[in-house]
């Protein structure tokens, strides 16, 4: 009953539409049906697995893949990876209305990024009318759907803009010109134009039109532009000085050939032209940017059209007053005047690189007439702000050049031209001719002389014990590593290693009783240790895996660690039995060797780690198992054993999304994506299941049935793959044996001092040791294999999700560990067994790569995912001898490390690198993916309450205290 209680509190009963709006151009703003029907929603299911049932019921005509779900009337959208739950603060409407007995209403409609995604297309791909028509209609969309425009602005529709209005006449421009008005109006808008310096290079541009409509509207909008807030002035002299470095053209010559009226006479224009100018130069903070402006002006002749215009009796009034506020902000600067009602109360400062006394660039003053004590100064046509204190920072961005700029996508697109929906702008991450930015073998903490090395290229390089292969520095591998630390006997003492009389068998093969051959040149065969009990009986002949050491015989004492570490502490003092963690306890007593990576084990230098003991009983529990629940079966047999065989060798559900909609490279390797490229569901399997589904809701899915539904859940899922499976086999790859060499030698260095791994062992003993009762000092790390299977009793968490929950609130200085360890991720895809005959080489054509970006960016449109292709490595040669050197030391090297993290000498041999490294990185990403999940849902909620703080603001409602001091910078990438 109280089961029942709680699922009836967890339902949610809500009213559906739908809107029609695929093609934003033609969307209907009523939502159908005019009755919405009643849907009940899960509180605690994602709402990604439960909107299939709300499309099905309405029987909407929009691709299930694309469609989002808004709230009405307040329009927020809802996180569809989100149950309602976990995203309650953010949607407090919808449980109000709950709460007062009203069914809220949810509007099943196209996503905001691919209705952008449309927009862009049909403005890249139209001409003529039908081009015409849909620039007209831009104003109206912007002004209909508030949520349209930040999301415009950071689907570089700015760039869109730029690129079509470039190629266009006129009329086209004034249409453009219009839709950036609106978008200018909103909050958002307007920061995604301070964020797009090539925009108001643009608009500039414009300024110098033969059009005059085209030149007015250009204006104003950079005079809404400047007063929008002070900082935006030194972002307009930026755009101009750019402006002028890549076309050649006199900074502000625009502006002074519209006031020496060589394209006819329009007061009007004279009149935006000196506002702009003097709303500029209002908002400069130091007198440098100041007199650049002003000199750059006088040159062109500025005195002059001063004097013809003030001495002619046919100048308006506004006109005049607008000459005679930038006469006065000049002598008010020289210290000729004191301040008048528009100008500046105090001078602006002068920088450290300014001269003293530095002046206006005017040749005489006395030609000037005395216009300013008769000039009208009624009408305030001006608002100079005050003094900000940044300054003019310095030109980053790249040169504009309005003629180089086309419309046609073919120019960067190396495929199928005329099929290109993205931006021309932006070069493909595809192309030929893109480049990886550094190699992933170059070492980020290589000594100082690798830089010499790499200087160099033409003589072999050469370090002080000659093991230096190309530019990877193998430098730090001594003449003693030739010496393996299992072949000398203090590391074996004490500790139980299966051994058998002789001891001189040189490795690889496990030690055979009776038997004495001549001892391996370097080092001595060691004596047989002495042992207080006879040894355990040796190995079978032709043994693989040597057998874990036997119990003590009757009557001998136990060893201390053993009864120690079953000793009872009584901290470990419980009330309820709890879960057991069943790992291999660590039994060899600590030994003063020492090592590269430390004396000791990494065991003994853990600081000790309090847990929370009665949080732990609580959570770990032991309670009785649960009888298997029946599951919802689809597929036939035979494709699900097919897909069920497949995930053995595939990662964690939830971390192969992660992986496809990243491109995680690291995540999955060719072969995975192969293998899931078989498994892709059809459409008649996603309906099949989902139908299942909602017949039978309260009945879990199959392990096939789930990760079939969990892939149909990924936007554009075949061409992710397919283009993922270009990515990895577009490149060849050729492989030395000196890379994963190399590689391991790093990884052991990153692991060996990477804090927050140290952190998560401990923390992972302390938790173990409390659940166990027993006081271990440290156990095996194949157990991290587990950790991700153990789950609390009560929420059914993970073991590794406390604990990184533990650390995010405990250690704030930790990280996600796998970025740290690239080097062990890559030595976990390397066969250390073959390396000697080791030579690979891959290479695929992919002929359907634009098309599968194109099916891409309508749901993602991160240029990061755009340009990671990288460039093939080449002439990797290697000298053998110096390799023979270099993989004998590494793997002399490996067998210290394991040492060094616990590991029981007796089974070190038997460790392959590849697993050892496989169990350290898949445990890295399993944290890393823990740690962004519960760190998302902080951004997430972050996130939201900034943008809603701009969200359908207009520049208007912004306030001047935060104009003046600088833009509101929240919720533009919300």
């Amino acid at each position: 009953k109280q089961g029942g209680t709680r699922k009836a509190m967890a339902i949610i009963t809500c009213r559906v539409q739908y809107l029609e709006d695929s093609d934003p151009f033609v969307c209907t703003n009523f939502p159908e049906p005019r009755r919405p029907p009643p849907y009940d929603l899960d509180e605690n299911i994602a709402l990604i697995e439960q909107i299939a049932g709300v499309h099905k019921l309405l029987e909407a005509p929009l691709k299930l893949e694309e469609c989002a779900l808004q709230m009405a009337p307040n329009g927020n959208y809802l996180d569809l990876d989100l149950s309602l739950g976990e995203q309650k603060d953010d949607v407090e409407q919808l449980y109000d209305d709950v709460g007062r007995g009203k069914k809220p209403i949810l509007i099943l409609r196209t996503q905001l990024s691919v209705r952008v995604h449309s927009i862009l297309e049909k403005l890249y791909n139209s001409h003529g009318p039908e081009l015409r028509r849909s620039l007209f209609s831009l104003k109206q969309l912007f002004e209909d759907d508030k949520d349209l425009v930040p999301e415009f602005v950071n689907s570089e529709g700015l760039t869109c803009f730029i690129k079509v209005g470039t190629e266009a006449d006129h009329n086209y421009q004034n249409y453009i010109l219009r839709a950036l008005s609106q978008i200018m109006l909103f909050v958002d808008g307007m920061n995604g134009v301070i964020d797009h310096n090539d925009t108001v290079q643009w608009l500039y541009t414009l300024s110098g039109s033969l059009s005059r409509l085209v030149v007015k509207t250009a204006l104003k909008l950079l005079i809404v532009f400047v007063e929008y807030t002070e900082l935006n002035s030194p972002l307009l002299i930026q755009a101009v000085n750019t402006l002028s470095v890549s076309t050649g053209v006199k900074p502000w010559s625009y502006l002074t050939e519209i006031l020496e009226e060589k394209n006819g006479s329009d007061t009007e224009l004279f009149i935006l032209t000196m506002n702009l100018i003097n709303k500029t130069l209002a908002a400069l903070p130091d007198q440098d940017s100041f007199y650049d402006v002003t000199d750059c002006l006088e040159q062109q002749g500025m005195e002059h059209i001063m004097h013809k215009h003030m001495s002619s009796k046919v100048t308006e009034p506004d006109l005049k007053q607008q000459f005679t506020i930038y006469e006065r902000a000049l002598r008010h600067e020289d210290g000729e005047m004191d301040a008048a009602p528009h100008v500046r109360k105090e001078r602006r400062k002068v920088t450290a690189s300014e001269q003293e006394g530095r002046r206006i660039r005017r040749s005489s003053a006395q030609n000037l007439p005395d216009i300013l004590s008769s000039s009208p100064t009624t009408s305030n046509t001006i608002s100079l702000s005050a003094s900000s204190s940044t300054s003019l920072s310095p030109s980053t961005s790249s040169p504009f050049s309005p003629s180089s700029s086309t419309l046609s996508p073919s120019t960067s697109s190396p495929f199928s031209p005329s099929s290109s929906t993205l931006s021309p702008s932006t070069s493909s991450p595809f192309s030929p001719s893109s480049s990886r930015s550094a190699s992933p073998l170059t070492p980020t903490s290589s000594p100082s002389d690798s830089g010499s090395q790499r200087s160099s290229p033409l003589p072999p390089p050469e370090v002080a014990n000659g093991t230096a292969i190309k530019d990877l520095d193998f430098s730090d591998l001594m003449e003693e590593e030739d010496i393996d630390v299992l072949d000398v006997d203090v590391f074996d003492v004490g500790v139980g290693r299966p051994s058998g009389g002789g001891g001189g068998i040189p490795p690889p093969p496990p030690p055979i009783p009776g038997l004495a051959s001549a001892p391996p040149p370097p080092p001595p065969p060691p004596g047989a240790p002495f042992m207080s009990i006879p040894p355990p009986p040796p190995p079978p002949p032709g043994g693989g895996l040597c057998s874990p050491p036997p119990p003590p015989p009757p009557g001998a004492p136990p060893s201390s660690s053993s009864s120690s570490s079953q000793t009872p502490d009584p901290a470990f003092a419980k009330k309820r039995k709890t879960v057991k963690l069943f790992w291999k306890e660590l039994k060899q007593s600590d030994s003063p060797r020492k090592c590269k990576f430390g004396r000791g084990t990494v065991w003994a230098s853990l600081d000790k780690v309090t847990v929370d003991t009665a949080k732990l009983e609580h959570l770990f529990e032991s309670k009785a198992k649960e009888l298997p629940k029946a599951e919802i079966l689809v597929l036939d047999s035979k494709r699900s054993n097919s897909i069920n065989i497949g995930m053995t060798v595939l990662p964690a559900v939830h971390v192969i999304k992660t992986a496809i909609l990243n491109f995680d490279e690291f995540a999955i390797n060719k072969e995975g994506i192969e293998k899931i490229l078989t498994m892709t569901p059809s459409e008649e399997e996603k309906q099949k299941i989902q139908e299942a589904q909602l017949a039978n809701p309260d009945v879990p899915l199959g392990s096939a049935e789930q990760f079939l539904l969990t892939l149909s859940s990924i936007s554009g899922l075949s061409a992710r793959l397919q283009l993922w499976a270009f990515k990895l086999n577009y490149e060849t790859l050729e492989k030395e044996i000196a890379e994963p060499l190399f590689d391991l030698k790093l990884g052991m260095e990153q692991l060996a001092k990477n804090k927050t791994f140290k952190r998560i062992l401990a923390t992972l003993l302390a938790i173990g040791n409390f659940l166990n009762s027993t006081s271990a000092k440290g156990f095996e790390l194949n157990y991290l294999e587990k950790v991700t299977e153990v789950k609390d009793t009560v929420h059914r968490q993970s073991l590794l999700h406390h604990t990184c929950n533990f650390l995010v609130d405990n250690y704030t200085d930790t990280s996600d560990v796998y970025s740290e360890i690239p080097s062990i991720t890559r030595s976990a895809r390397v066969e250390f067994e073959q390396l000697s005959d080791s030579l690979v080489q891959l290479e695929r054509k992919c002929k359907t790569s634009w098309d599968n970006l194109k099916v891409m960016s309508k749901h993602e449109t991160k240029a990061l995912l755009k340009n990671r292709l990288t460039e093939f490595l080449k002439d990797c040669t290697e000298r053998i001898i110096i390799l023979k050197v270099v993989h004998r030391r590494i793997i002399n090297r490996f067998h210290s490390f394991l040492l060094y993290l616990g590991q029981p000498s007796y089974s070190v041999r038997d460790t392959k690198v590849t697993h050892f490294c496989k169990i350290i990185s898949e445990f890295s990403l399993e944290y890393r993916t823990t740690r962004e999940r519960v760190l998302t849902q902080k951004h997430k909620r972050a996130t939201h309450r900034e943008r809603t703080k701009t969200r359908g603001k207009m520049i208007t409602e912004v306030g001047l205290g935060c104009r003046s001091g600088g833009r509101p910078r929240s919720g533009v990438r919300g």
